[in-house]
This record gives C-alpha cells, structure tokens and sequence, in this order.
C-alpha cells in the first residue's frame, strides 16, 4: 500500500513539473514574439530607406565591378559575441567574397522584398540578371540574400549565412 502512496505522489510530482516547465517554455516564445513586434513596431521609414540605401551601394560596386569597395561593407556576426557586436569580414573572407563576385556577372538587381523582425534577423531578397534575354536565351536571374543587422542604432549588412 505504502508503494502504490509513493508512485502516485511520485506521478503527481512529475506531472507538476512537466506542466510548469511547458508553461516556462511557452512564457519564451511570447517574450520573443512581444520583442519582434516592439522592434518592428520601433522601425520607421528612415530604417528601411537606410537598408536599401546599403543593398543599392554594395550592388551598384558589385556592377562597377568595385569589389573590394563592395567587400568592405559587409560585417558578419559571430554567435560566440555575447553583445552581438557586427565584425568585419577577416582577409580571408574578403579574399573569398570578392573570388565569388568575380565569378558571377551582375548586370543589374531589383530589390524583391525587406522582411523586419529583430535587431539580428531581417532579411532583404535580391534578384540579380546575369544575362539579358535574348531571342533564343531566356534572361538568366539569381537570389541573392542580406541580412542587415541594426547594432547601436546603424544599420551593418551581413551576407546570408547558411545556419541562418
């Protein structure tokens, strides 16, 4: 008898737990979600003026064929940072970055969407025309993204890394 007291009290202390550590888990995601939408709600047209203003100066080098001048604008963020501080690209980053724009021709871009959330996590779609459409080609496009970080009230573009 004194066994089936102790795995009752045991079960009922178990369940308990388990709904008070759901009801921590939950108090989480409505924290996250009140700070995305106090951010967002912060923003004003100036920001997303100031984020196309960085997407139109990184590409139009990149179509001037200026890289390096483009390479130097991008930051990246490490998560090891406990004060999310943007970096600037190491040497070796840039060298690879301005590598990669040599290799891919860019015409011209549009700026398809800017998508706000957190100070850490927007995101801004870029389609880039690689090759005219001619009559027998069809035009040749490819989606870039940025991530523009705003870190003590500036903004910094970071490219899209592949964890994000």
């Amino acid at each position: 008898m004194k066994q089936l007291i102790f795995v009752f009290v045991l079960a009922a202390l178990f369940n308990l737990l388990s709904c008070q550590s759901a009801d921590k888990k939950q108090a989480v995601v409505d924290l996250s979600e009140e700070q995305s939408n106090d951010f967002v709600s912060g923003l004003v047209r100036e920001d997303t003026l100031a984020v196309k203003e960085l997407v139109d100066r990184f590409m139009t080098c990149v179509q001037n064929k200026q890289y390096e001048q483009a390479v130097v604008m991008l930051y990246r963020l490490d998560p090891e940072d406990a004060w999310n501080e943007p970096l600037q690209l190491s040497n070796e980053e840039m060298n690879n970055v301005v590598c990669m724009l040599r290799q891919i021709p860019v015409l011209s871009y549009r700026i398809n969407n800017i998508k706000f959330e957190t100070a850490l996590m927007n995101e801004v779609k870029c389609t880039i025309v690689m090759r005219e459409a001619d009559g027998t080609t069809p035009e040749a496009v490819n989606n870039w993204y940025f991530k523009p970080v705003n870190y003590l009230g500036g903004w910094r573009l970071c490219l899209m890394d592949s964890n994000s």
